[in-house]
């Protein structure tokens, strides 16, 4: 039989009495292990492991289940700026906590945290990722729930095979999102070009292989490449792979841009607009300009 702690770490850190007992756990074994320090009490008949992670902890004080982007980020699940602490609860929830302060009524509009009343009574202090989606999906800019999905898709948090169920949980003007996702993308970057390429019916693809260089982030058209930088900066032997990728793919007539996190999170509209005008150009055509091989000799002709 696995001991309480056991029991709350394998259900994210935090349960209700009702896994508890649902386990098959003596109530005169959660005492004990309440005394030898194994869990301690967060809210009346909720407990949780020492080394719950503190959101879960904050969301059972609540009275609910850490879901959204407050559960996906636990996942390491690429999602656009939220400092809010979003915990589902039942819809007829009533006699909510402060997550900070013990016994305290919850003020919605000093406590950061969105309430999101949907589905039965929470018993565990965190949603599964599949549940988490369907709340982002649901109460979150459409651009920041697709960003989550395309990540947790590409991290195997997620499967495709439970798209389907994802789909008939969101509302239907959501469940386009649902359509659209790609689990290729490295980062939330490829997401909100992607979005951007879409919107303007532009052939592309993400990860694309080219010959001779590997992966790209996004090709567009035939020939554009577009290259997302993360947020850390790349020095050293990491700079210098790069840009002999770029020279190499310059070499074989792609046009390579390189975007960088911070052009991309903080001058979005101007950077857009740059990228839709070389595709208006032509630029992400051959006509005629490659692709090369090193030598300059053409790949092949017509």
């Amino acid at each position: 039989m696995p001991t309480v702690a056991e029991i709350v770490r394998r259900n994210g850190g935090a349960v209700s009495y009702a896994v508890l007992d649902r386990a098959g756990l003596d109530r005169r074994e959660v005492a004990r292990e309440l005394r030898d320090g194994r869990i301690r009490r967060v809210r009346r008949s909720w407990f949780a492991v020492p080394d719950a992670p503190p959101d879960v902890v904050r969301a059972a004080k609540v009275g609910g289940a850490l879901t959204g982007a407050s559960a996906l980020r636990l996942h390491g699940a690429w999602l656009l700026p939220d400092n809010a602490l979003h915990v589902r609860v039942a819809p007829n929830a009533a006699r909510l906590r402060d997550p900070d302060a013990t016994g305290v009524p919850i003020d919605r509009s000093a406590s950061g945290v969105c309430l999101h009343h949907s589905g039965g009574l929470p018993i565990t202090g965190r949603d599964s990722p599949l549940d988490a989606v369907a709340a982002m999906l649901t109460c979150a800019p459409p651009l920041a729930g697709q960003i989550a999905l395309d990540s947790v898709l590409n991290l195997g948090v997620l499967a495709r095979h439970e798209l389907p169920a994802l789909r008939a949980m969101v509302p239907k003007g959501r469940r386009m999102l649902v359509d659209r996702a790609d689990g290729s993308c490295d980062s939330g970057l490829e997401t909100i070009v992607r979005v951007l390429l879409r919107g303007g019916r532009v052939r592309h693809r993400t990860q694309a292989y080219i010959r001779g260089v590997g992966r790209v982030d996004i090709l567009v058209g035939d020939r554009l490449i577009l290259e997302l930088d993360g947020a850390a900066f790349h020095t050293g032997l990491e700079f210098e792979r790069d840009r002999r990728r770029d020279f190499e793919l310059v070499q074989q007539g792609y046009l390579v841009v390189r975007l960088t996190y911070s052009m991309v999170m903080r001058e979005w509209e101007g950077l857009a607009r740059g990228i839709l005008a070389l595709i208006d150009r032509g630029e992400h055509r051959w006509r005629g300009r490659g692709p090369f091989d090193p030598t300059g000799r053409p790949r092949y002709s017509g």
